[in-house]
């Protein structure tokens, strides 16, 4: 999806856009991050870049060597499945929320990925949601969100949202 928007009319002249990253990566988290995004700070104009990194989880519980290249295609096909359900279902909240932009897949790590589209794309902030890991899992796994705050040249919004869990 590539939406361009108009510039807003100003005083003789156009008014300049913000673009924002927002990671999405299907969760409810990425969802409320989003949903807060449009309901907080979202400015007609904004150009939204989604990025999504596909995870492959299905891939992680088959045996690195496997000779069942049948099974390999099948968990695949399922899982890029599950990718165009989910890209669907945020160009769907994009456009019912009037949310100009694009949406790109990108491969490899999650943190980096985001950063780097940030500044390829020219962004003025990311937004990103919290998986809420606790701090021992945060120091051994890591965090999305923790590496994009550490390691991005523009600002960063990590949201939190837990009204979901109560």
């Amino acid at each position: 999806m590539d939406q361009d928007t108009e510039k807003s009319p100003g005083k003789g002249q156009g008014v300049s856009k913000r673009r924002i990253v927002i990671g999405y990566d299907g969760s409810q988290n990425a969802e409320d991050a989003f949903k807060w995004f449009v309901k907080k700070i979202h400015k007609r104009g904004d150009y939204v870049i989604i990025v999504h990194v596909p995870e492959f989880k299905n891939l992680s519980h088959v045996p690195v060597m496997t000779a069942d290249a049948a099974l390999m295609s099948k968990i695949v096909d399922e899982e890029q499945q599950k990718c165009k359900l989910m890209l669907a279902k945020i160009n769907e909240l994009m456009r019912i929320s009037d949310v100009k932009g694009n949406i790109k897949q990108v491969m490899g790590d999650a943190g980096e990925q985001i950063v780097q589209a940030a500044s390829k794309e020219g962004a003025d902030f990311i937004v990103t949601g919290s998986r809420g890991l606790g701090k021992f899992r945060r120091t051994f796994l890591g965090s999305v969100s923790d590496y994009i705050v550490h390691h991005s040249t523009v600002p960063v919004i990590v949201c939190k949202i837990e009204d979901h869990l109560h």
